[in-house]
């Protein structure tokens, strides 16, 4: 595997240092309410994310899961996203954050974000571990960004290339030849 990786763009130790500031971050956002908060992670991306941080949070919560699908198979395009696991509870008056690996088109976020809206929740923000800036829709508001990325094709810490490569414990550069 360590053949496959061009470069290292975020290391395993940085990772871990800023996904204890997010939840730090968070849990002040969210003191104080008795009701604790709904995490929905959009998987299979954020899993890694997703249990590293709600270690680091010191409330209650309860986390709903959520599977959309944007990139299938061995490909690097989005071929539109598509819910393929609803949420399976009920958000309705409940603080919710929405949890993901990647922000790069927007396309995923914004059908979750939408979707979950309907269901009116008291609150919704939108923590995403990697942003790619120039490419990331200025109208897609996300209250949370682990790290501002270069628009490069990155694996690891649970992002993948058909399905490979999420057990990278840092974020790497996938070497071109790959995936072209």
């Amino acid at each position: 595997m360590r053949d496959d990786i061009e470069r290292t763009l975020i290391s395993s130790e940085d990772l871990a240092r800023r996904v204890r500031e997010l939840a730090d971050e968070i849990a002040a956002t969210y003191a104080g309410r008795p009701d604790g908060l709904v995490i929905v992670p959009i998987l299979s991306g954020s899993v890694i994310f997703l249990a590293d941080l709600i270690r680091c949070m010191p409330f209650k919560m309860r986390v709903g899961l959520m599977a959309v699908s944007s990139y299938r198979g061995a490909t690097t395009q989005s071929r539109g996203a598509r819910v393929l696991q609803p949420l399976g509870i009920d958000i309705t008056d409940r603080h919710v954050l929405v949890l993901d690996d990647i922000l790069d088109t927007g396309n995923t976020l914004r059908l979750v974000v939408d979707q979950l809206k309907r269901q009116n929740p008291a609150s919704l923000r939108v923590c995403v571990l990697l942003r790619k800036p120039n490419k990331a829709p200025k109208s897609l508001q996300v209250d949370f960004v682990g790290f501002d990325i270069e628009d490069v094709f990155v694996v690891g810490y649970g992002l993948d290339y058909n399905d490979l490569y999420r057990n990278w414990p840092g974020i790497g550069v996938l070497k071109r030849e790959l995936y072209a």
